[in-house]
């Protein structure tokens, strides 16, 4: 019983029970940074694969198509598409430029046809508004959104009858 009463005295007190409080508050401090990292790269990845894929889908169903007008209006049907998928609703933009010549700004777009052989870059592009960067803390610290392209090499078939 005496051993008991020695111990108790030397015991500190003024540290009771406040470990778990600080590990809580810590944690809250470093996983909210970790939580919107993730949602940030999650939302920008969601848009980078939704725009390869549109652009794929864009090529193709401009290819497959009866004429050049009709295909226009198809791969711009089949780009949205491939943007709804990802729940991505923002407009687009869609341009056929020269093969080779990029999707950037310099890259002069050019009118699509669809003779036999005829070969064309498929870019599409859509801006990706990043989760809460428009409001509160980061307001004015953090871009709200990020363009995502997507490129698509594009060759009409050489068999193909002339449009």
């Amino acid at each position: 019983m005496k051993l008991r009463s020695v111990l108790r005295r030397r015991r500190p007190s003024g540290d009771g029970g406040s470990a778990l409080i600080e590990f809580v508050g810590v944690s809250v401090l470093l996983l909210l940074p970790l939580v919107y990292l993730l949602l940030t790269v999650f939302a920008v990845q969601r848009g980078a694969f939704a725009a390869s894929e549109a652009a794929r889908e864009a090529g193709r169903a401009f290819a497959t198509a009866p004429s050049s007008g009709v295909g226009v209006e198809r791969a711009r049907y089949a780009a949205s598409l491939a943007f709804a998928d990802q729940g991505l609703t923002a407009p687009i933009a869609l341009r056929f430029t020269a093969p080779g010549a990029g999707c950037g700004s310099g890259a002069a777009e050019v009118t699509p046809e669809l003779t036999p052989g005829a070969a064309y870059t498929v870019c599409v592009a859509q801006q990706i508004y990043l989760p809460f960067a428009d409001k509160g803390l980061f307001a004015h610290r953090v871009p709200a959104r990020v363009q995502v392209v997507g490129r698509f090499a594009l060759t009409v078939d050489t068999y193909r009858a002339a449009a």
